[in-house]
């Protein structure tokens, strides 16, 4: 486990909340484009999260990020409302910009970044699994 991070959910701890990640994925040498993938995708679960899903009224997120084997596993609770951003409608990208509806752009994104996504309800919290892949150095 390379970090365990707990925070309120507010709208105002999630500028820590991705600095800290990114502190430590730069670390551990994590590439900059997997670190604003992170980013994008932990500032778009917890924004749903405390927009939609009720996890901002004295709730808290939690992020878990670990990497093994050249996979970064990220793994994002919050006790809101039950939701599966699995089963979300696909967004119609062919539409025209003012004939779509707002929203659901961000998991569009997760869906397409991640390599693998999980959901399930554990208990009374959220719990979604991403895992991405980390580019591999290159010997020089």
């Amino acid at each position: 486990m390379l970090i365990s991070l707990i925070v309120p959910g507010e709208y105002a701890r999630l500028d820590d909340l991705n600095t800290s990640l990114d502190a430590v994925l730069e670390r551990h040498s994590v590439d900059p484009g997997v670190r604003g993938d992170v980013r994008l995708i932990v500032e778009e679960l917890a924004s749903n999260a405390i927009e939609h899903g009720g996890a901002g009224e004295g709730q808290e997120l939690s992020v878990k990020l670990s990497i093994d084997d050249g996979v970064l596993s990220l793994e994002f609770r919050d006790g809101g409302a039950p939701f599966n951003p699995l089963e979300s409608e696909e967004p119609d990208l062919d539409a025209d910009i003012l004939d779509r509806p707002v929203g659901g752009l961000g998991l569009y994104l997760i869906r397409q970044l991640a390599e693998e996504l999980h959901y399930e309800r554990a208990g009374d919290q959220n719990l979604l699994r991403v895992k991405l892949k980390i580019p591999m150095e290159q010997p020089a």
